[in-house]
């Protein structure tokens, strides 16, 4: 397996697609609404748990073959200090 060539058609033009796919669901998995709710403390700490472990499993099998960077989210303009 040659990740120097994945990694290449990943930064091409037609692999950003691919990469934001794939860095999108990443993210998605560590979304705490994608835990579903369980009866017991019990199981609710087990869904927790794999959840973290999916996601960590995943972000180490992608940073092999691509950069990850944080998600950005928008600044909300009430954060602003300039008064005007």
């Amino acid at each position: 397996m040659d990740i120097e060539a994945i990694k290449k058609i990943l930064n091409s033009g037609t692999g950003v697609a691919l990469k934001e796919y794939l860095q999108s669901k990443l993210y998605q998995l560590k979304n705490i609404d994608n835990v579903s709710d369980k009866d017991t403390p019990s199981h609710q700490a087990i869904e927790i748990k794999s959840q973290k472990k999916a996601y960590l499993k995943l972000k180490e099998i992608l940073q092999d073959i691509m950069d990850l960077s944080e998600e950005t989210k928008e600044k909300d303009p009430r954060d602003n200090y300039n008064v005007e």
